[in-house]
């Protein structure tokens, strides 16, 4: 027997929250499922679901901080920022390829200029990427969020 007034309630309305923790992968193809391991007491685990699942799955082992809804243990992720991969924080952003110079752009609308970037990142312009830079402005790791 239902307690609502009739159906007449409104529904919950689901409530954005932000979470930091690390990406896992769990299970096998095809049956493999994006985790978030939230740094909580309790280590509980999340599964990603949403328009950044693809973008996520590529970041097993790195630490995140993503905004979204939550919902019977399933976090339906709106945003997301990449906190730490191998100790370091890496540029997020689109990358730009012309007359000879290669940069990210940025969320934000900066500009971070690259040296030395590797012929198979040279080939993903226009993509997502996420770099790692020495101090000197040299890529010493990288990654594609998303294809062009």
């Amino acid at each position: 027997m239902s307690c609502g007034g009739g159906g007449n309630a409104p529904a919950p309305t689901a409530e954005t929250i932000a979470i930091s923790g690390y990406i896992r992968l769990a299970g096998s193809t095809p049956l493999e499922k994006v985790m978030l391991k939230t740094e909580d007491p309790e280590g509980a685990e999340l599964e990603i679901v949403g328009d950044y699942h693809a973008e996520l799955h590529r970041l097993s082992g790195a630490k995140v901080r993503a905004s979204g809804e939550v919902s019977e243990g399933r976090f339906s992720v709106s945003s997301y920022e990449i906190e730490d991969i191998a100790g370091r924080r890496p540029i997020v952003g689109v990358l730009q390829v012309s007359d000879g110079s290669t940069s990210i752009v940025q969320t934000d609308g900066d500009r971070v200029n690259l040296r030395a970037a590797p012929d198979e990142l040279l080939a993903q312009d226009g993509a997502k990427v996420w770099v790692i830079l020495d101090t000197g402005g040299t890529i010493v790791g990288y990654g594609i969020l998303r294809e062009r």
